[in-house]
């Protein structure tokens, strides 16, 4: 099963909460909730290019394909890489872990992003 991985921050104007398209809604973060007909109806979308294009829409293989970071090399990551193993991720600590070495603002962004959806249960 895919995810789609949705960064509002990336969008033009910048959002901070849910985008629609059609029917289909896409919350900040991880959307595991999507079926094959959701997804193939969202490529068909008209907007889905330009927020490809932007960067605020993603779609990643299943869990097991992404590859998992060690603690201590999330700083060697990209800022957009480091968004995609945070969005992956499910371990509050490891996040926490990685907040105490990171300075980058979008990252930390994201990652108290991530840890706020883990422990409300909206993952």
């Amino acid at each position: 099963m895919q995810k789609i991985l949705y960064f509002p921050n990336k969008a033009f104007p910048p959002r901070s909460g849910n985008v629609f398209f059609d029917t289909i809604a896409l919350k900040p973060g991880t959307n595991n909730h999507l079926s094959a007909d959701d997804i193939a109806a969202l490529k068909a979308h008209p907007d889905f290019p330009q927020y490809e294009k932007w960067g605020a829409i993603e779609i990643v293989g299943t869990v097991a394909e992404i590859k998992p970071v060690a603690a201590s090399s999330l700083s060697q990551l990209s800022a957009e890489e480091a968004e995609k193993t945070i969005e992956s991720t499910h371990d509050a600590e490891k996040l926490a872990e990685w907040m105490k070495n990171e300075s980058r603002i979008t990252v930390r962004r994201a990652l108290n992003r991530r840890i706020q959806q883990i422990k409300s249960g909206d993952e």
